[in-house]
């Protein structure tokens, strides 16, 4: 019964390959899309975080984004509350047209958050640009530093390529390659699109 079963498996496994193949060698815009609800998204970016943010040279000392929560997902755009921690942080610039000197020291703080994405499939890079989107604080200081410093640009995320999946079927080596080429959000959720990529490979018979 095992023998059969295995019998099984391997004869749906070839046809899945052998249709790939034929299917992705005659579209060659035939996509598979992969979809995270927010939810698994939230998890995933809290698995990688904290993350560094400092990028101002008028401001000096580390500040990380800790964790996020609340996340909802548009058209390429994301929201979300970020929770961000400051060690020895200090200003030096001008406030007003007046230059300032300013040490704040370690800071914990919270702030909601949108951000727009787009994926460059050339280099591989996903960028996100953030910015802070509550009222009021208006004259603290420090929110200020914050709002500026998280709205100053895009943020490149890099990519990784998938590693190719393999698989060996009497004398040939298949393997099927999956190249990322776009990563969009809606409707609260993540798409990530990718085109395979199937090469079938004789192997060398023993002598």
């Amino acid at each position: 019964m095992k023998a059969y079963k295995s019998i099984l498996v391997g004869v749906v496994l070839c046809v899945s390959f052998l249709l790939v193949q034929a299917y992705a060698s005659s579209d060659k815009h035939h996509e598979i899309t992969i979809v995270i609800p927010a939810r698994v998204l939230q998890g995933f970016i809290n698995e990688v975080l904290p993350v560094e943010i400092t990028t101002s040279k008028e401001l000096s000392g580390v500040l990380w984004v800790k964790s996020i929560e609340g996340l909802r997902l548009g058209l390429d755009k994301l929201w979300f509350t970020a929770t961000i921690h400051g060690e020895n942080i200090a200003y030096k610039g001008k406030i007003g047209g007046l230059p300032a000197n300013l040490r704040f020291g370690a800071l914990e703080s919270t702030l909601n958050c949108e951000a727009s994405i787009r994926y460059d499939t050339k280099k591989g890079l996903l960028y996100v640009g953030p910015k802070v989107v509550e009222e009021g604080k208006k004259r603290d200081i420090l929110w200020l530093l914050l709002v500026s410093v998280l709205s100053e640009g895009e943020y490149p995320v890099e990519v990784q390529k998938l590693k190719p999946i393999a698989a060996r079927f009497s004398n040939k080596t298949v393997e099927v390659e999956m190249d990322i080429s776009n990563i969009y959000t809606t409707n609260d959720r993540l798409f990530i699109a990718m085109r395979p990529t199937v090469k079938a490979t004789q192997m060398d018979q023993a002598k």
